[in-house]
Formats: structure tokens, C-alpha cells, sequence
């Protein structure tokens, strides 16, 4: 992959995140470790072409309420975190992927993404030191809950 900061992709999810739905995120010195056991749902993503990387996106319940609340338009008290879990986090994971995907190339080199595929928590665990030996973890805050983002 090629070379960039953290601080850089963070920056990209907070902002894909205002623009999708309109959820004000900002990054956050909790760690990852801390922030998994609270999440509700994780999905996975890889990302194939210019060496090979995963993306695992996991989020609380707050955050899944407050993101689906967003893309759909209603109030976030009418969100079952629950229901909308699993497919709020495969959309985070397709986007956030295609955005790595341009940040690592430019969007000069043949790349492309798989299908999101959902993770339990005691899989999205095993890829935390993974992510933090040869890739990188990022936790955002939003004013309801938190967003874990896992690039191997």
C-alpha cells in the first residue's frame, strides 16, 4: 500500500460520513480494543490490486442508529440498531473501501473491491493486532457512538 497518514484517512471517513448521512464524526484516541466489544455489527471487505488489503468496519449502536437515520431520513429514535446493523456497516465498509482504494492509488492503478461480507465480533477481534502490526486502526466518535475502522 502505498504510503499515508492515518490522520489523512480519518479525515476522508469523517467527511464521506457528512456527506452520505450527514453524521459530524471526528477521530478519537479511544482504542480500538476498547471500542469492539461494544459494537453491534462488523462487516469486511477486500480490496484487490495494488497488493492486496482488508477493511473491517464495526459500529456501536448509536452509531448505526444515527448513520441509518441519516441515509434514510427519518428521526434516529425510529432505528432499530439491531435490524439496520448489518447492512449500515457492508455500506460503510463499500464505501470507506472505495475511498482507501483512492488514497493508496490515486486512482492511477487497477483496483477493485469484493463483496462486504458480515464478521462476528470474536472475528473483527482477531483482526485488531493484525491491523495494528502491518495496517492501521481508526475510531471515530459521533455525538451517539462510535465507528471502528480496520485496514490490514
Amino acid at each position: 500500500m502505498n504510503a499515508f497518514a492515518i490522520d489523512s484517512f480519518a479525515g476522508i471517513v469523517s467527511h464521506a460520513l457528512e456527506r452520505m448521512a450527514f453524521v459530524v464524526a471526528e477521530p478519537s484516541d479511544e482504542p480500538a480494543a476498547a471500542v469492539l466489544p461494544l459494537c453491534v455489527a462488523c462487516a469486511a471487505i477486500r480490496l484487490a490490486g495494488f497488493g492486496g488489503h482488508d477493511l473491517t468496519v464495526a459500529a456501536t449502536p448509536g452509531f448505526v442508529r444515527e448513520f441509518a437515520s441519516g441515509m434514510l431520513g427519518v428521526d434516529a429514535d425510529e432505528i432499530d440498531a439491531a435490524e439496520h446493523a448489518d447492512a449500515a456497516v457492508a455500506e460503510l465498509a463499500n464505501v470507506l473501501g472505495g475511498e482507501l482504494v483512492m488514497l493508496a492509488t490515486a486512482g492511477d492503478a487497477p483496483a477493485s473491491l469484493g463483496i462486504p461480507q458480515p464478521l462476528r465480533l470474536a472475528e473483527a477481534a482477531a483482526l485488531l493486532d493484525a491491523a495494528a502490526a502491518t495496517g492501521f486502526q481508526v475510531v471515530l466518535a459521533s455525538d451517539t457512538g462510535k465507528l471502528l475502522v480496520l485496514v490490514r
